[in-house]
């Protein structure tokens, strides 16, 4: 409950490519289809029958937005962006693109054997009516995106963004006991106690683990994180930008060996002990870490498009007006309308595929 997605993840081999300022990955139509025009922009259109077909794959990789697809402004942002993929596809260099085929040819391969062992995820496609060549399209278009955002991504790049974000790429191993203020076994987040009691419950735990208490017992007493409680509160060798932005700095910045004053977040209070940390100079950051700072670095230049970039792309929506889509009803003047469950206001929250 402590870890976050990251603002972007653009790892070749990950069978799902996000990138956390488009909100949600975006779907490939493939071929040209016929339908009904949907959108336009400078170079290009959108039809209903690619938007759904998109929409299709998205449901079966971002499972539980089915009622939040019906929002007219969400539908509207996701073809929003979906435009900005197809035209970042256009701007693509042929090396960029043969990189995208070498590494969609690995995804596919995850895609299948998944698909094999998955009854949940073959149910989906089958619900969805989504083929091969439909899911192939669609990592071909983030591909895509992803190699070319990392193509314009120099050395110089890198350092800044490690220089400027070293907290994300810390190693850390620590120990933390968390006083919540909302029960996290709950998504109607459930009050467990107020901010005051949360601290000074928080505060009573410090003392006695200054006191030489074990954390272990004291963990199993007073923690309530579930993914913690019973190991003594240990996260070993987590990179610190997995976490919250609070307790993120305090793993980042707290002396090693002590025990730090009740760390405030959107969860609770967390009493931290930093046990180790390991910051090392960017020359000596192993592959996989270079590939994050990267993905951070590519991450800076989507932003720049999209703000500075798509707007010159003069982007007309189409979509129908939510009162179009409403079908009138048959009920006999006078009576009321069944009760029907309205769809969230906010977006589930999701956990990005972990860069491997």
């Amino acid at each position: 409950m402590l870890h976050i997605s990251r603002k972007s993840v653009w790892h070749k081999g990950a069978l799902l490519i996000v990138a956390a300022m488009l909100v949600m990955t975006m779907a490939a139509c493939g071929a040209k289809e016929t339908g009904t025009e949907i959108a336009t922009y400078k170079g290009g259109n959108v039809t209903d029958t690619e938007f759904d077909k998109y929409l299709a794959v998205f449901n079966i990789l971002q499972p539980g937005y089915e009622q939040i697809l019906e929002i007219p402004e969400f539908k509207e942002q996701l073809l929003q962006q979906y435009i900005s993929y197809k035209i970042i596809d256009g701007l693509a260099s042929e090396e960029t693109k043969k990189k995208a085929k070498d590494a969609v040819k690995e995804q596919m391969d995850q895609y299948k054997a998944t698909l094999k062992d998955n009854a949940e995820l073959k149910a989906a496609v089958e619900a969805n009516k989504v083929k091969d060549k439909d899911m192939e399209s669609y990592m071909m278009l983030t591909s895509t995106v992803v190699e070319h955002m990392n193509s314009q991504v120099t050395e110089e790049d890198m350092k800044k963004e490690y220089e400027t974000n070293g907290a994300d790429y810390a190693t850390v191993t620590l120990r933390h006991i968390l006083v919540a203020t909302t029960d996290p076994a709950t998504q109607e987040q459930k009050e467990l106690r107020t901010p005051e009691e949360a601290l000074a419950r928080a505060k009573e735990v410090k003392e006695k683990l200054a006191a030489g208490g074990d954390w272990a017992a004291l963990s199993k007493e007073y923690s309530d994180d579930p993914g913690s409680k019973d190991t003594g509160g240990l996260y070993a060798d987590k990179k610190a930008g997995t976490y919250v932005e609070a307790f993120k700095q305090a793993a980042y910045k707290q002396e090693i060996g002590a025990i730090g004053d009740p760390v405030e977040t959107e969860y609770g209070y967390h009493v931290i002990l930093v046990e180790k940390r390991d910051t090392p100079a960017f020359e000596e950051l192993s592959d996989t870490d270079k590939e994050a700072v990267k993905s951070a670095a590519a991450y800076a230049y989507m932003n720049k498009f999209m703000s500075d970039e798509l707007p010159k792309r003069e982007i007309e929506i189409k979509l129908p007006k939510p009162e179009e889509e409403t079908p009138a009803t048959d009920a006999p003047e006078g009576e009321d309308a069944p009760v029907t469950d309205a769809p969230a206001t906010e977006t589930p929250e999701t956990e990005a595929p972990a860069a491997e």
